[in-house]
């Protein structure tokens, strides 16, 4: 039996899914009334990123930035279940810097989709290239996968390090890398 998907509403999906997996009686209790609507609203709010106007300002400042211990929380794309740690970002300017703010919100709005720890990393990475045009570009991000936690290995409190350097950070033999490694890691 073909089911035309657009006569169905995501509500309805979600209570059909719950049913199909856990049975009817997940949600006639008290605490399973309105699951799978509070599902299809979570899902929804994880995967929608926050627009924002990335505000630059001229500099001729030309020293590295540094924003660290961001937080953030992504769903992976392989098991829809969370990953969440910190990214640590930086940039060295070519005429513009970026509004403090702007790091974080760049980082939260890359992270709100279905997305990879690696692919998250570049995208954050490319979005800095593309509206600053720096001199070089870092992101360092460390996280924990619920879906390495919880499921298949079982290893909670491992954590996976992800890394895209571009420019001035790109080559090994330069000093911006390692300053910049040595920011990340120290608590100053």
């Amino acid at each position: 039996m073909q089911i035309d998907l657009n006569d169905v509403s995501e509500e309805q999906l979600a209570k059909a899914l719950f049913t199909k997996l856990w049975g009817p009686a997940t949600t006639l209790t008290e605490h399973g009334i309105g699951t799978p609507e509070r599902f299809v609203k979570m899902l929804k709010q994880l995967t929608t990123p926050e627009e924002f106007e990335f505000t630059t300002f001229e500099s001729d400042s030309d020293e590295m930035i540094v924003c660290k211990d961001i937080t953030f929380s992504s769903l992976c794309a392989h098991h829809i279940v969370p990953y969440m740690g910190k990214a640590h970002v930086a940039y060295i300017p070519q005429g513009r810097i970026v509004g403090l703010s702007k790091i974080p919100r760049t980082v939260r709005y890359h992270a709100s989709d279905l997305t990879v720890q690696e692919e998250l990393t570049k995208d954050i990475a490319n979005h800095l290239e593309s509206q600053l045009d720096p001199l070089g570009v870092a992101v360092v991000m460390e996280a924990e996968h619920m879906c390495a936690s919880l499921r298949g290995v079982k290893s909670p409190g491992m954590k996976t390090i992800t890394s895209t350097m571009r420019g001035r950070f790109g080559d090994h033999d330069r000093l911006a890398r390692s300053e910049f490694l040595s920011f990340i890691q120290s608590s100053l």
